[in-house]
């Protein structure tokens, strides 16, 4: 199934504005035209400002260069809205009723298991895991100052909890312990 519908949190808020403003645009005109039909004449104030519209000059650089700015402002929101955004979901293997149903798992949930593993590895104190697609860093800090073999823990436990989840895709695992501290 195709995800091409999905829709980043940051997009929101243009979406929404850009649907306030026609949903705006809209009723005002759908107001001036109940007018027209009810009383069978423009209201006075539309009147004023299409004689006042008609008195401008275009030949006049900055209002032309306002109009193109204005254009070129409204077809990049345009455009940012259609665009989808990076998925930050992991699909799963998961048999389901629905043909058409989806599952999946958060980024966020997975990088929060594999920081929880990362720390309860015996020598670690404090872990920072980053997923970005199929690969996942995580960043280790601790005491010891021989690394190679808590980097290999830390591996094997994150890759072992990964590999509980029934994820569409592996992801790729890969630690980088710095020494902290200790004595």
């Amino acid at each position: 199934m195709s995800r091409f519908w999905h829709v980043r949190s940051a997009r929101t808020a243009t979406l929404l504005s850009t649907c306030l403003l026609l949903l705006g645009i809209s009723t005002t005109f759908l107001v001036i035209c109940l007018i027209r039909v009810s009383s069978g004449s423009w209201p006075s104030w539309i009147t004023g400002f299409l004689d006042s519209a008609k008195n401008i000059v275009w030949e006049n650089s900055s209002l032309l260069a306002l109009a193109i700015g204005v254009a070129v402002i409204g077809l990049v929101l345009l455009i940012a809205a259609l665009v989808p955004g990076k998925r930050r979901t992991a699909l799963l293997e998961w048999d389901s009723v629905h043909e058409h149903e989806e599952w999946v798992a958060d980024n966020r949930g997975l990088a929060n298991l594999a920081r929880y593993e990362a720390e309860r590895t015996d020598g670690v104190g404090g872990s920072s895991p980053i997923l970005r697609g199929r690969k996942l860093h995580v960043g280790v800090s601790t005491p010891v100052h021989e690394t190679k073999d808590i980097s290999q823990s830390v591996q094997a436990n994150v890759q072992e909890a990964l590999s509980a989840i029934p994820l569409a895709h592996s992801i790729s695992v890969s630690v980088k312990a710095t020494t902290r501290g200790g004595q």
